[in-house]
């Protein structure tokens, strides 16, 4: 398979490219600012990309290099907590930019390369649909990214017969679950009926069924261990 990961260098994406470094798949995995986090291949032929998809031009000129794709999986994202009260302009406009307008122009340009019956999956957050004290401009992203998640799937399945679904992942031990306080942590881990953080292995479970269905459009899947039902 022909697998683009757009995000690759943060934690989520990290392990999708070691999950997917197999011999009989070619990987296309893009950067921003920290092309060393980028996990190095040992089986799957991958090209590396640096690309802000925040900017319309850069988007346009990476998918422009890239013939052909049966799988693109968005996992760009950043967070710029703070309260409504307190929060200026651009710690809003940043988030919603990282984590919304990013997902926009990835599907806009990558669309016209994914084959007939290919996929694309948004990562989305947990928070998209319960909402969190100090962090409205992350959650009101991530609640976009999956609204538009179920427009955008209506209209590939018409026009290219290309599936589009959406995961809304919980706390997991790779990423930003990583960064939380000690504290923090024990807080979250007391809400998850399973008390504990998931492992990378089940984003990855997940994401291989999905890319294996071919009548799943438009969900928005929870991964959350029991945290939202």
């Amino acid at each position: 398979m022909k697998i683009m990961i757009a995000g690759a260098s943060g934690g989520t994406g990290s392990y999708l490219t070691q999950e997917f470094d197999k011999n009989e798949n070619e990987l296309f995995l893009t950067y921003n600012t920290s092309k060393d986090k980028i996990y190095r291949t040992k089986n799957a032929k991958s090209t590396i990309f640096k690309c802000d998809f925040t900017k319309s031009g850069e988007v346009e000129t990476t998918y422009s290099k890239i013939d052909s794709l049966d799988v693109l999986i968005n996992v760009m994202g950043t967070v710029e907590n703070n309260l409504v009260s307190k929060m200026n302009e651009n710690e809003w406009d940043s988030v919603i930019a990282s984590n919304l307008k990013t997902v926009f122009l990835s599907c806009r340009y990558g669309i016209r390369k994914i084959a007939i019956n290919g996929h694309i999956i948004n990562i989305s957050s947990i928070l998209g649909s319960t909402g969190m004290i100090g962090a409205t401009n992350y959650v009101a992203s991530k609640g976009g990214v999956e609204a538009f998640t179920k427009s955008f799937a209506l209209e590939c399945l018409h026009s290219r017969k290309v599936f589009v679904n959406a995961i809304a992942l919980g706390y997991f031990n790779v990423g930003m679950g990583l960064k939380l306080s000690n504290k923090i942590l024990n807080i979250v881990k007391e809400k998850i009926p399973l008390k504990e953080f998931g492992e990378p292995e089940e984003i990855g479970i997940l994401v291989k069924y999905i890319i294996s269905s071919r009548y799943l459009v438009g969900q928005v899947i929870h991964l959350n261990g029991g945290l939202r039902v």
